[in-house]
């Protein structure tokens, strides 16, 4: 079998930790592309914030394809087109409102283009010091991200919101991340998986300090398997990038599965295989060994 499809993830993966794609990874996977390899890119960012990237790769010139917010659509760039395949509403929200409302978490709900932060008192507090003695504007958002209390996203969410009262949380929203600081959010996995909604959602850590929920079976692996099935891809004819929790749904049976040196341990573990990391062209190199083994035809 040759492979027909590549799979990056993008934080950590594609991406390097300046949000470019290395020069090397990117010439070869527009060389792959012009071959008639499939392009996917994962992630837990929304398709906004994937199109420039994808645009950059030529994906549109190729029919490549999205999977966006862990799995909750798979978007066409090529044509547009956006197959939605799961949500969180409002039931849903208010269970997981209810549960986390015991912890000292932040709280954002992700939509589309848009993303409210939901921050009890003592890490609104926490940010309201920082942002003072980082002078940072009114409209600065007050979301955190995986490097610190403040993230600023605007790039793909330019709608942001902060929201004091769990009342005021959206009705819908395809995913919810709860953040902290590592240690605490270590604390929360233990607590949460000895509860009974813990077998009710997807839970995941994109990074340390953030851990992202959707439906149940709302997933990476699960849209990436429709995508397989609809091309009549089989489990040797598709390599898999990743580095983060997220990623392990898309390398289960999956023969070339690929984690970066940067990965997190479980990531690692998953894989079949590793490469170098995302600031040292890890995809690039990894795609010459298969090539060089004559696998991409």
């Amino acid at each position: 079998m040759t492979i027909k499809a590549i799979v990056c993830d993008m934080d950590g993966t594609l991406l390097t930790s300046d949000n470019t794609i290395a020069p090397k990874t990117f010439s070869k996977l527009i060389e792959l592309q012009n071959k008639g390899i499939q392009l996917i890119l994962a992630s837990g960012r929304s398709y906004i914030r994937l199109l420039p990237d994808a645009l950059k790769l030529r994906m549109d010139k190729h029919a490549g394809l999205m999977i966006d917010v862990n799995g909750t659509s798979i978007y066409h760039v090529q044509t547009a087109k956006r197959d939605r395949i799961g949500l969180l509403e409002k039931p849903f929200i208010n269970e997981l409102n209810q549960f986390f409302s015991l912890f000292t978490v932040e709280l954002q709900y992700s939509q589309d283009d848009t993303i409210y932060t939901y921050l009890p008192d003592e890490i609104y507090t926490i940010k309201r010091n920082i942002r003072g003695e980082m002078r940072l504007p009114d409209d600065y958002p007050w979301m955190g991200g995986m490097h610190g209390w403040l993230c600023d996203t605007r790039d793909g969410y330019p709608n942001q919101y902060m929201v004091r009262n769990l009342a005021d949380t959206p009705d819908y929203c395809n995913k919810i991340s709860v953040v902290q600081e590592p240690a605490y959010m270590a604390f929360v996995r233990d607590t949460l998986q000895n509860h009974p909604i813990y077998d009710q959602y997807e839970y995941v850590f994109s990074d340390e300090r953030k851990m992202e929920i959707t439906n149940k079976n709302i997933t990476k692996g699960k849209a990436l398997d429709l995508i397989m099935e609809y091309h009549h891809f089989q489990n040797d004819e598709v390599v898999v990038f990743g580095d983060s929790e997220n990623d392990v749904s898309m390398f289960k049976k999956k023969k070339y599965s690929v984690a970066m040196g940067n990965a997190l341990t479980y990531a690692r573990q998953q894989a079949n295989y590793t490469t170098e990391g995302n600031n040292h062209e890890g995809i690039y190199n990894m795609l010459v060994r298969l090539e060089n083994q004559g696998l991409f035809g």
